[in-house]
């Protein structure tokens, strides 16, 4: 019997002093449980209207080799360069407004296939009279305005010099959606399908369209 409580007072007085060891290790020591991060967002991710407030912007994109390609993209104003352009989603019946802001060095514009009765007016400068449509030169807004009469998912691309500017990646496609509350203004994902047209952009358009090209 008192061989039993010796050893299990050898045992407490083990515990105890494993349990001072390990608070007097630093915090950094002592390893904690893995606690996995926060999932991103899955499917698409709307920018929600009626009215966008969009620039024509330029940037970078990294490409899997470990390069990087000089790129057009349409993004939010208050926000920088990104690839692929913001999603636009607002309900049937809309009257949407697209406000755009030219930062780049010849004038660029939106066109919206698809889309009927769609009006243009200058927010700011005296503007272009583009083949298309109503341009923005550098440093002007122009504002587009239609009502979003039939739910789905449309594409918006620039209507100025489309062989060259949708090219250098003003550009979109439409994917059909049957949920038929919304409609979506969208710059797909690049992976949709791969675009030959961009190694001809690479050769004949961005040498130009670089910063000191």
């Amino acid at each position: 019997m008192l061989r039993k409580v010796t050893k299990r007072m050898g045992l407490g007085s083990l515990l105890l002093l494993c349990a001072l060891a390990v608070s007097a290790l630093p915090a950094s020591a002592v390893p904690r449980p893995y606690i996995p991060p926060a999932a991103g967002a899955i499917g698409i991710v709307c920018t929600t209207g009626p009215t966008f407030n969009l620039k024509a912007t330029d940037g970078y994109i990294s490409t899997p080799d470990g390069n990087s390609l000089y790129m057009w993209g349409y993004a939010e104003a208050s926000g920088s360069f990104q690839m692929p352009g913001p999603t636009l989603c607002v309900n049937q019946g809309d009257t949407v407004t697209v406000n755009l802001t030219n930062e780049l060095s010849e004038p660029v514009s939106i066109v919206f296939p698809g889309q009927i009765g769609v009006t243009a007016s200058m927010v700011t400068g005296s503007g272009v009279s583009g083949l298309f449509t109503l341009e923005a030169a550098p440093g002007e807004t122009v504002s587009y305005s239609f009502v979003a009469d039939e739910p789905g998912t449309y594409l918006y691309e620039s209507g100025t010099e489309p062989h060259k500017q949708v090219q250098m990646g003003l550009r979109g496609f439409g994917h059909p959606t049957d949920d038929g509350t919304q409609l979506r203004l969208q710059r797909p994902q690049n992976r949709v399908r791969p675009q030959p047209r961009v190694s001809a952009a690479d050769s004949r358009h961005r040498p130009a369209s670089a910063p000191g090209g």
